[in-house]
């Protein structure tokens, strides 16, 4: 049985015991469900676009080029831009890594990306700025990129 397979039955087996339990608590929590699931189908429906037109429009040899071991430091540092970047949520984040690193990428390409993808947020910063200043939150997001990029170069030594 795949993973995904015995999430569902194990969270299926939750709700029916929640239910027997607790009928409207179950309700509201199905709706929560709904709306968190109407959020986030869009941005994966998105991401699985994007990973078919890279798949049409990019070979595999420019992604191993641009991201694979080969490509040493310069592999991450571009992971990196591109995941400070991107605006994915971070559901989304993960298939995308999963389907660069099945296309030639290295481990620490797709740490790279995926740390900063999830850490550092363009589309962010003004409300961080707002909450917690600029000088604040230009310092985390330096401190952010340079721990994550020794993080990516770590796991490239580590899992290779």
């Amino acid at each position: 049985m795949r993973a995904g397979q015995i999430y569902l039955i194990v969270a299926l087996g939750l709700l029916g015991i929640s239910y027997i339990k607790e009928r409207q608590k179950t309700k509201e929590a199905l709706k929560a469900t709904l709306k968190i699931f109407y959020t986030i189908i869009p941005v994966l429906v998105f991401v699985f676009v994007l990973m078919g037109l890279i798949q049409a429009y990019v070979s595999r040899e420019t992604i191993a080029y641009i991201l694979g071991q080969k490509s040493g430091f310069l592999g991450i540092l571009y992971a990196e831009i591109v995941g400070c970047i991107a605006l994915f949520m971070p559901p989304a984040v993960f298939p995308f890594g999963g389907y660069l690193l099945k296309n030639g990428a290295s481990y620490g390409s797709i740490a790279g990306f995926i740390f900063t993808a999830i850490l550092i947020g363009i589309t962010t910063l003004p409300l961080e700025f707002k909450l917690l200043g600029k000088r604040f939150t230009i310092f985390r997001n330096i401190f952010t990129f340079v721990l994550a990029f020794f993080i990516a170069l770590l796991m490239e030594v580590v899992l290779r």
